[in-house]
């Protein structure tokens, strides 16, 4: 699904996306797709009383939202504290290797399985000066978690998260500027976008290994992103980048 027809189906929703029902309506599909049934996209923000321009979007069942809200699990949800310590993607069957369960966390995965959420992928979003964020998605039944669906599921979660984010935005009256990137910068990101490493990268374009980091660090602080997959979705967002480019290079 990585580079596929669907994937490019689902980015052009995304970027036509103006409220939340319609990213609801988008996540719900794509949380099938990947082999999920339910999903929770949202700010690490007190969830009882959620601040301004925060973003919660939840997929999961009323009776384990209401479970949330009442014992105020969200301060110490173990999968919420285990994306705290990872930059990138994990499987909830890692969070016991991520940190160590309190008494009350392992509680709180035990009363989840009751509400259908077994197995999981969450995904962490950071964004400098922004509340910290995650997209989650969940199953009653184990989910094997290929290659492929890592993959996909890490540039869905933070596609949605950055649409959610643009949505918020445009509510407050303070829609995003688009950062300016330079020519060199965007041909080393079509090639980092689409899987290659830094090196592959500097042989496709006969350029240092180190110039190739550099272009792609530049890029990052225009954007004030600290990871790569979240610039390649913010400039495929932009238009800066075409998915379909990318997907040429397979």
């Amino acid at each position: 699904m990585l580079m596929s027809p669907k994937m490019i189906e689902f980015m052009d929703a995304c970027r036509a996306i103006s409220d939340e029902s319609g990213l609801r309506d988008v996540l719900r599909d794509m949380t099938g797709e990947l082999g999920f049934n339910q999903y929770a996209l949202l700010h690490h923000v007190d969830l009882a009383h959620p601040p301004a321009h925060s973003i919660t979007l939840m997929g999961y069942e009323d009776g384990w939202m209401e479970r949330i809200i009442r014992n105020r699990y969200f301060q110490d949800d173990p999968i919420l504290a285990a994306s705290n310590r990872r930059l990138t993607g994990f499987g909830w069957r890692e969070v016991s290797e991520i940190i160590r369960l309190s008494r009350r966390q392992r509680r709180i995965l035990h009363e989840a399985r009751a509400h259908g959420l077994r197995d999981g992928f969450t995904v962490p979003v950071q964004v400098a000066g922004e509340f910290r964020g995650t997209c989650s998605f969940a199953s009653d039944h184990p989910v094997e978690l290929t290659a492929d669906i890592i993959g996909s599921a890490q540039l869905v979660g933070t596609f949605c998260f950055e649409a959610a984010r643009r949505i918020t935005n445009l509510a407050s009256g303070s829609p995003s500027k688009i950062p300016e990137l330079t020519q060199r910068q965007l041909d080393c990101l079509v090639h980092v976008g689409s899987g290659k490493t830094s090196w592959e990268t500097s042989v496709i374009l006969g350029v240092s290994e180190d110039t190739v980091d550099k272009h792609i660090s530049s890029a990052m602080e225009r954007y004030g992103v600290g990871k790569r997959t979240l610039l390649v979705v913010r400039a495929l967002f932009d238009g800066q980048l075409s998915y379909r480019d990318m997907l040429r290079l397979h």
